[in-house]
Order: structure tokens, then C-alpha cells, then sequence
């Protein structure tokens, strides 16, 4: 504080001094033009322009210069400042700040020293201060706290940390820490004195102490103690035992019996007490909500045993209900009545109720590209509105499903009056702009094409910092190459309005059927056909396609309570050519012949409707999906060659099953998914649908690890059903996963009156799933098996053969 009163002083003087010669007071409100720093050696003049350009421009004043001052003590890199105010023109109509800075010595060396059993590397990720960064005691002191307490948490309790600082010969301080570790202690035995209604096992099961045994540990804590505790104590009240407790936790240390730890001993002694059931519930003051809605949320029944944990989260979901409905202020707080005698035990719930609160200002800080319209859109509340806990839940849902935040931290702070609240929104920008490239695995069922391809993809997600998408990418593979573009509006005219366009040219290389073996000779049909691979192969044969496609697509988005409900539908406009030999092939499949005499139009029009109430699109852990899309190909009558109608509905579902946390950063997490698809589609009448359209197992997405089916894996109708265990190595970035997947092809919506379990090609797996907008990609191990008259057959008729698939992370929109 004296420093500040002091550079106060100094610039006042300066000021004084110059007021001798111009007008007094002639640097209010006039604009600063440069801030200017002398004396700066180890510290950045752009680190300085990142804190202090902001106040270039604005009109000096007292209130500026505290505001700049207070920063640069903040900073806590000078050790002295003197500031001074020039005139940066001849006619004094603007200002230029200069301060002569002394900066405080720069770390030139960390040593550590009595580390044994952890490593310096270890040592020096922890701690704030790095080598030649300016010294500072207070972090100094931090750090010293930071590596006692990792030693702590290693087990080593009696550990001790000191710090030292001495001046470097070659300038600067040498920073020191001196470490004595002690012995690390293990917990060895845990045992239960007291506990008479309940187990040793089942009171074992909640501790978070566990002694060491295979694959434990068993790393004693101290602060683990107290969360013990904590869990007993709610393992006996959800059983009615309202007044257990842990009395005492004694420690007996063995020293001796191993040299290198310490074992210790743990008996936790507990006084259990009387159970007790539940009374029932009164409540006192609530006027807004009937105590039939109050007490429906606590989910317990008079005359049951009592289950804190229950009642505490009905206390909490009534709470919930004034809050979602903007009562933030209330007074709510709960007593409970004792009946010794009966061993019941009964609450009273008064409640003051108060005005509705509503929103004063909504703040954004930490965006320095996105624009503050393209946060502040995706929220379902602006300034006025009455406060809701689930629009303010749901809202947080549509930033990170923007992925342009690696965080987004919220907070809710006093407005100027009792009845308002501003919401803060801190937010930390991650890279939305990506640029992929590399091999992939194509899935193509013709055994004689190579089965990777190149790919170079760019695409930003938030160009400009205004929300909307464009991207370009290329594939080039031996039997198709596509070059497509794409643009897109999220926030067409400041409404959930999606607008955009994809355009692209490609070319394939692809196989069909002769018809001078149709009709299959001495084969029933086309699907046994197709399994005489070596008859197959004989007759097929090869054409090319080029085609070029232009398509507009738009939404709406609509974000009712319990999900978001989105509309979508486009158009698209193509031309496509198929190029062979007439001389010397007449394909079967009639489109491709009509296509081949000249370019053909190929039209098609579709409309979604989706529902979903996933927690996270990318990479859901819990919620549902569900969305139909219909689509109509053939928009022009009699110019385009197919005519039909398709349907696809999907639906998923996700249970997280474990979310168990490891340490502060990691959750051991365990979710299970779910997924099925039911595709058909009807030609009109008078038209057929060629092979191309045709519904299909490519054995990337659908029937993953299936490549080789040929013929038989192409229909009008498709189901496709998987499952998957998930589990988050790193949150956001990386999971292993543990699929199965079921698919089936019929020729038509007839022929489910004969659908099977035979009819079904299955596969199962392990994979790692990026989950970075960067890095969308799946690499899998595929096992393919058929079940046949209630008997499995592996894929290949033989063994196990387990087969590499790489896919990608596309989440259902």
C-alpha cells in the first residue's frame, strides 16, 4: 500500500511540475495513446501490451490510472514504479503513460535435495514457480505447502519441506527446496469396534482407506479420514441409524517390522445407536407450491425406516422447485422432532418465501475471439428474465456442444438490488479450426479394390469468431476421389435458424452385375448368387461414375425443457454420369445403363425432426436421441431415372454406470450405450431403385468389421442395432470402448414377415474413440460372427479372425 501512496505521489508531482508550463489539469479525459515501460529485462513488453493495451484510447482519469497501477502491482514483477504522464502532441490533446520500472530478481536455478522416492520431474510439474520466472515469496511459500502436500497424499505424513533463497553468480536467485521424507506409510489392517447392526464387509465396501493388498496400495491418507467417516456415518443414516458416528479412528504404527514403511493399523470405533423410522413431514410458510407438491418429492413412506440420504434429497428437490421457478432467495431450512419413545422421527420444513429473482446482467470474460452475441444466443435467458435453474443447466449444455470452450466455469453474484442476479460466465477458448489428414480404412466390398484412402480435411467451426462453419476436404482412394466444400449459418438472421450449402465433385470407380447371367442361372436368387463368390466374380463388371452435387440445407431450433428439438431439411441437385464399354458390357441394374447414355439428374429432397436430451452430443454419458428423417429422390417427372421413398429413424440411449472420482482432475467412469435404426425405403410406382441406392452394411459404421459382402449386403430395408461400453481414459479426449453390433438387410418391407435372428450379421470389439473436434477418429478390432439356426459361426466359417476397422466420431444430429 505504501508503494502505491508513493507512485501516487510521484505522478502528481509530475504532473505539478508540468502544470507550470501548460494549462492546469489538461490531461483529464483526453485519450492515451501508448503506455510505455523503461527498465524491462526479463519480463515481456508483449506480456505487458496483452494486460494494458485495453486502456489505450480511453480518456484518462483518476479512476484509470488506479485501475492501470493496481495491475501492475497485481503483476508482482517490480520490486519499484514510477509512473509519469507526456504529452503525446504538441497541442496536449493526448496522453502517453511511461513507468520506470526495477523488476525483482529472475529464478535462475531450482534445486531439490533429500528427494529419494519421487522424482524432481514430479516435483517441479507441481509447483507455480519455473526457472526464469521472476521470484515471488508468496508463491515461493505455495509451493513449498504444494510438495508437502503431494508427500502427503504419497503416503509420506511426517515429511517435512523447507525453501531457501540465495543470490546466483550469474545474477539472479538460486531457489531451494530441502526435503526430508521419513518413511511412507502403508495402512496394513482396517478394523470395526461397535458396529453390531451392520457388517465389517459392508462397512468395509464405503471406506475410501483401503489396506494394502494385490493391485491396492493402500497408501495411508490422513485427509481420507474424514471422508471415512463421512461415509459411515451416511451407510448408517440411510438405515435409520440417525445418530451413528465414528467416535475415534485409532492409529497403531508399526515401524519396526519393515524398514523402509511404516504399517499402520486402523480400527475405527463407532457408536451406532437407536434406528428409527420416519415420522412424516409438516410444512410451515409455503403459499406459491401445495404441501401435496412439496412433500410428493420426498420419496418416503410414514412408518419406513428412515433413509437420511432420501429425505435429504427430497429437502433438496423441494428447494429445486422454488429455484427453478426463480425463488432464489427464499428462506428454507428444516427441523426434526424426536419421538424417543417409538423411535420415530419427523421433520417440519418452514419456508419464507420471498419475490421471484431475475436477471440484472449477464457478463461474459475469457473470450478474446468468439464474439459475446455468439455466446449470449445460446442461452436460453436474457437481462429481465426470471431466473431458472434448468434454462441456466441447459443453457451451459449449449456452449460446450459448441466445442469452441475447453471450459466454461458459470457463476451467479448479487445484482445492485436484493431481487436481481448477475450471471458471470468464464469461458476458456479452444481451437476450432482443424486440419486432418492421413489414411483411412474405406469399408468397400469389393475384395479386389485397395481398401485405404487419403484424406486432407480442413474445416472452423467458428469463423471469425462469429459461430459459422466452412470446411474443405478432399479423399482420394484407388476407386473414388471427392473434392466438397461446405458453408454454414448457424444464426441466420439472429434466429436458431441454420442455413448453409455443400458442394462436390467426385469420382468412383465401381462394379455391377451383367445380365447375361441373369436370372441366376441355377440359383434361387440374387443373394446365392452373390455367395458363389467365384461365379460372381466372373460376371461382374467395372464402370465409372462421375457426378457433381449441389445441396442447401436449413433448420430450426426450438429448446423446450427436457430437450432440444430441431427441424432440418434440405435439397439437392446432382448430375452423374456412368462411363463403360457398350461394346463389351450390358450391365443388369437398368439405371446404370440409362445413366450411361447421357448425364442424368438425380434430385432429392429430406426433412428431419430430432429430439435429444443427451447431456452432451459428442460424447454423451447420459440421456436419450431420437429422430426420424424422410426423404424423397426423383424431384422432376419423367427426366430423372429413380423415384422412390426412404425413412430412417434412430434412437439412442446412455446410462452412466460407475463416476467414481480418482483424484481431482480424473473420474474412473463407466457408461453404457445403446443404438437402433430401422431404414426402409419404397420405389413409386413404375420405378425401380438401382444398386447405388440401394440400403447397405459398409462394415465401417453399420455391421462394423463386415467388408465383403457383396450383393448380399445391399436392400430396401436396413436394421442396425449396437451396444457399447465406454470408458474415459482422458475426459473429452479419449475412450476405450467395447462394441457390438447387429445388422440386417431385407430386399423389402415384405420380406420381414420372414425376419430372423439369421438374417442378422454381428461383430464385437475393443477401440480407442477420439473425442476431439481435431481428431474424430475410431481405430477398432472387429471379430465378425452370423448366428445360424441358433448356432454362432464365426465370419470367415473358421475361427476367430480379428480385423483392424478405422471409423469416425459422428455424432446423430
Amino acid at each position: 500500500m505504501l508503494k502505491k501512496v508513493i507512485a501516487a505521489t510521484v505522478f502528481v508531482l509530475s504532473l505539478w511540475s508540468l502544470s507550470a508550463q501548460v494549462p492546469d489539469n489538461w490531461y483529464e479525459n483526453k485519450p492515451i495513446t501508448s503506455i510505455f515501460f523503461q527498465g524491462l529485462n526479463s519480463v515481456s513488453k508483449t506480456e505487458l501490451d496483452g494486460v494494458f493495451d485495453s486502456f489505450k484510447g480511453k480518456p484518462f482519469s483518476d479512476e484509470t490510472y488506479s485501475e492501470i497501477l493496481q495491475k501492475l502491482y497485481a503483476l508482482d514483477y517490480f520490486s519499484n514504479i514510477i509512473p509519469k504522464a507526456v504529452p503525446a502532441d504538441s497541442d496536449y490533446q493526448y496522453v502517453r503513460l511511461e513507468f520506470e520500472v526495477t523488476e525483482k530478481p529472475v529464478i535462475t536455478l531450482i534445486k531439490i535435495t533429500g528427494n529419494n522416492q519421487i522424482s524432481r520431474g514430479d516435483l517441479l510439474s507441481k509447483i507455480v514457480l519455473k526457472k526464469g520466472d521472476i521470484y515471488n515469496e508468496l508463491k515461493k511459500n505455495a509451493d513449498e505447502q504444494t510438495i508437502k502436500n503431494y508427500y502427503t497424499e504419497k503416503g509420506y505424513a511426517t515429511a517435512t519441506v523447507n525453501s531457501a533463497v540465495s543470490d546466483s553468480p550469474q545474477g539472479g536467485v538460486i531457489l531451494e527446496f530441502t526435503i526430508t521424507e521419513g518413511k511412507q506409510t502403508i495402512v496394513s489392517e482396517v478394523t470395526f469396534q461397535g458396529n453390531s447392526a451392520v457388517g465389517e464387509k459392508a462397512l468395509k465396501g464405503v471406506l475410501v482407506t483401503k489396506p494394502a493388498k494385490f493391485l491396492v496400495k493402500g497408501i495411508f491418507k490422513e485427509s481420507a479420514l474424514e471422508e471415512d467417516k463421512a461415509a459411515i456415518q451416511q451407510f448408517y443414516g440411510e438405515r435409520g441409524y440417525i445418530d451413528a458416528h465414528v467416535e475415534n479412528i485409532v492409529q497403531d504404527v508399526d515401524s519396526e517390522t519393515d524398514p523402509q514403511k511404516n504399517l499402520v493399523k486402523l480400527t475405527y470405533v463407532i457408536m451406532e445407536g437407536d434406528q428409527y423410522t420416519y415420522g412424516g413431514t409438516i410444512f410451515e410458510g409455503n403459499k406459491i407450491f401445495s404441501t401435496e407438491d412439496l412433500a410428493a418429492k420426498i420419496r418416503l413412506s410414514p412408518g419406513a425406516v428412515l433413509n437420511m440420504t432420501k429425505f435429504e434429497q427430497g429437502f433438496q428437490a423441494i428447494a429445486d422447485t422454488y429455484f427453478e421457478n426463480g425463488y432464489t432467495s427464499n428462506y428454507i431450512n428444516r427441523a426434526m422432532q424426536r419421538d424417543s419413545a417409538t423411535k420415530k422421527a419427523s421433520f417440519t420444513i418452514t419456508i419464507v418465501e420471498r419475490r421471484r429473482s431475475h436477471i440484472e446482467n449477464i457478463i461474459i470474460r475469457g473470450n478474446k475471439r468468439t464474439k459475446d452475441y455468439v455466446i449470449k444466443r445460446e442461452l436460453l435467458f436474457e437481462p429481465g428474465d426470471v431466473f431458472s435453474k434448468s434454462k441456466f443447466t441447459n443453457s451451459l449444455r449449449n456452449l460446450f456442444n459448441l466445442r469452441y470452450f475447453s471450459t466454461v466455469v458459470p457463476d451467479v453474484q448479487p445484482g445492485s438490488e436484493q431481487d436481481l442476479m448477475d450471471v458471470i460466465l468464464n469461458v476458456e477458448e479452444q481451437s476450432t479450426a482443424s486440419i486432418q489428414f492421413g489414411v483411412t480404412f474405406v469399408g468397400v466390398s469389393d475384395a479386389d479394390s485397395f481398401p485405404l484412402s487419403l484424406f486432407v480435411q480442413w474445416q472452423e467451426r467458428n469463423l471469425a469468431g462469429r459461430g459459422n462453419e466452412i470446411s474443405v476436404n478432399a479423399t482420394a482412394a484407388t476407386d473414388n476421389q471427392t473434392l466438397q466444400f461446405g458453408y454454414a449459418e448457424n444464426w441466420f438472421l439472429g434466429y436458431p435458424i441454420t442455413l448453409g450449402f455443400d458442394l462436390s465433385v467426385s469420382h468412383k470407380s465401381l462394379f455391377t452385375y451383367q445380365d447375361a447371367v441373369f436370372p441366376y442361372g441355377p440359383f434361387k436368387s440374387r443373394e446365392e448368387f452373390a455367395k458363389n463368390k467365384d461365379l460372381a466374380n466372373a460376371y461382374r463388371m467395372r464402370y465409372d461414375r462421375m457426378e457433381t452435387t449441389f445441396g442447401i440445407h436449413t433448420g430450426y431450433r426450438w429448446y423446450p425443457r427436457y430437450c432440444t428439438i430441431t427441424w432440418r431439411g434440405g435439397i439437392n441437385f446432382s448430375l452423374g454420369k456412368n462411363f463403360y464399354n457398350t461394346g463389351l458390357y450390358r450391365p443388369a441394374d437398368p439405371t446404370v445403363r440409362r445413366q450411361q447414355a447421357g448425364w442424368r439428374l438425380n434430385n432429392s429432397f429430406w426433412t428431419r425432426f430430432s429430439f435429444d436430451g443427451r447431456d452432451l452430443q459428442y460424447d454423451s454419458s447420459k440421456g436419450w436421441f431420437f429422430s426420424e428423417q424422410i426423404s424423397f429422390f426423383g424431384l422432376l417427372p419423367k427426366i430423372e431415372d429413380e423415384y422412390f421413398f426412404r425413412s430412417e429413424a434412430k434412437a439412442e440411449a446412455y446410462v452412466t454406470l460407475l463416476n467414481y472420482p480418482v483424484s481431482a482432475v480424473w473420474n474412473l467412469k463407466f457408461v453404457l450405450a445403446f443404438y437402433s435404426g430401422f431404414s426402409f425405403q419404397l420405389p413409386l410406382p413404375n420405378s425401380i431403385i438401382g444398386d447405388d441406392s440401394k440400403l447397405s452394411i459398409d462394415g465401417m459404421f453399420i455391421g462394423r468389421g463386415w467388408t465383403t459382402l457383396g450383393g448380399i449386403g445391399k436392400g430396401n430395408v436396413l436394421v442396425n442395432h449396437w451396444m457399447e461400453f465406454r470408458w474415459p481414459l482422458a475426459h473429452g479426449i479419449l475412450s476405450f470402448d467395447f462394441f457390438l453390433d447387429a445388422a440386417a438387410v431385407k430386399k423389402d418391407l415384405a420380406d420381414l414377415k420372414t425376419f430372423s435372428m439369421n438374417d442378422y450379421y454381428m461383430s464385437f470389439g475393443p477401440g480407442l474413440r477420439f473425442v476431439i473436434p481435431q481428431f474424430p477418429l475410431r481405430l477398432m478390432f472387429a471379430n465378425t460372427f452370423k448366428p445360424e439356426n441358433g448356432k454362432l459361426v464365426w465370419g470367415n466359417g473358421k475361427s476367430a479372425d480379428w480385423q483392424f476397422v478405422l471409423s469416425f466420431s459422428i455424432p446423430n444430429l
